[in-house]
């Protein structure tokens, strides 16, 4: 199957190689784009937590209660 020619979205002529092999321009896909996930308790700063909380995985030694 040939690549299309033409942005899918809008029609316009697609001019490189990479939009040809998505169908679709860079204008159209960054529009198109959905939002970035931010995960909870992810900062973006090297993986450290936003905020301190308990330890879900911190096994009591005396008892072995979680």
């Amino acid at each position: 199957m040939a690549e299309p020619e033409h942005c899918t979205v809008c029609g316009r002529e697609l001019r490189t190689p990479e939009s040809r092999a998505r169908g679709i321009g860079p204008v159209c896909e960054a529009k198109t784009r959905p939002a970035p996930v931010t995960l909870p308790g992810l900062s973006g700063r090297g993986g450290q937590p936003v905020q301190d909380g308990p330890d879900l995985l911190d096994v009591d030694a005396e008892d072995g209660d979680r």
